[in-house]
């Protein structure tokens, strides 16, 4: 996943993971304001708190496509709820969270006979919805693009490369801790997922191209109670406490929040438009040469499979 916050504050940040099976060590968080650029980790769920945070933001994320009809999103452990023009969807923010998670994913069809995609999708932020009182609602995202990734991809995705491309030409000093640390997990079924390797996928040439069927989503009212029911079990079975955020991720919430409710007020302000809000992280496809790649890619149907062992 890659994350760009949008509200040209002092503290507005980028946020990148790379496709790891860990929720400590697995997103990085860069302060764009920040003279020398530094990287740190964000643990999973403090940035699933800066996703459904209204401030204005550019997103990349994952959808799961599969041959499956009414797949059940109930069911899963590692997806994230957000809304996308106006509908609640599931989406991963890594192709390996979708993988771990279709063991979970409740239905009823011989393997071999099952198939799916993995798509990347870029959101930009909604800011018109506001309640009452003029504070933004939960953040709702247009969607930008969207493709298919190839089997390779998807085992080997690290959205790093997006935080490489927009800090090129600056020194960036990485100080995060990469401490893969031995957790006590309480859940077996996701102690499981933590000790077996990620099956191979390979792209299925035989069958011709095909729509596939989103997963299912919750009814829009159950989804908060549901999102907040499913991080709060995950976190039982790390073994981590409610309570149990750093000073820094503290700091970090309460700060996304307030720029939250000042945005509408200062977006007046400084006459910003709202396509000035979608710059930024998308930038990097409007070259004529990205556009077309980009292009490209999206008429393309990669449809893949689970290898046999």
């Amino acid at each position: 996943m890659f994350l760009e916050t949008l509200d040209y504050r002092a503290n507005d940040v980028l946020i990148y993971s790379q496709n790891k099976f860990n929720f400590n060590d697995n997103f990085k968080i860069i302060y764009k304001n920040e003279k020398v650029k530094r990287i740190r980790n964000i643990s999973y769920f403090e940035v699933c708190s800066i996703v459904k945070n209204p401030a204005p933001k550019n997103l990349i994320v994952y959808r799961l496509l599969t041959n499956v009809n009414h797949l059940d999103a109930y069911s899963t452990k590692y997806g994230y709820f957000i809304q996308i023009n106006g509908k609640v969807e599931l989406i991963y923010f890594d192709p390996i969270f979708a993988l771990k998670d279709l063991r979970h994913l409740r239905f009823d069809l011989d393997p071999d006979k099952f198939r799916f995609k993995i798509q990347q999708v870029g959101l930009t932020s909604l800011t018109r919805k506001i309640d009452p009182t003029g504070k933004p609602l939960e953040a709702d995202f247009s969607e930008v693009y969207s493709f298919d990734l190839k089997a390779i991809e998807a085992q080997h995705q690290n959205d790093k490369i997006f935080a490489d491309a927009i800090f090129a030409f600056e020194d960036i000093i990485d100080e995060s801790e990469y401490q893969n640390k031995q957790v006590s997990i309480s859940n077996p079924t996701i102690k499981k997922d933590f000790s077996e390797r990620v099956p191979n996928i390979s792209e299925d040439r035989n069958v011709p191209s095909q729509n596939l069927n989103r997963v299912n989503s919750p009814n829009p009212e159950r989804i908060i109670d549901l999102r907040e029911e499913i991080v709060d079990l995950l976190k039982q079975a790390l073994g981590i406490q409610q309570n149990e955020l750093s000073n820094q991720e503290k700091l970090n919430q309460s700060s996304f929040q307030k720029d939250a409710q000042q945005f509408l007020e200062t977006g007046k302000k400084i006459g910003l438009s709202e396509d000035e809000l979608k710059e930024g992280l998308f930038e990097l496809f409007k070259s004529t040469g990205k556009t077309s790649e980009l292009s490209n890619r999206q008429r393309e149907s990669v449809i893949l499979r689970f290898d046999s062992d």
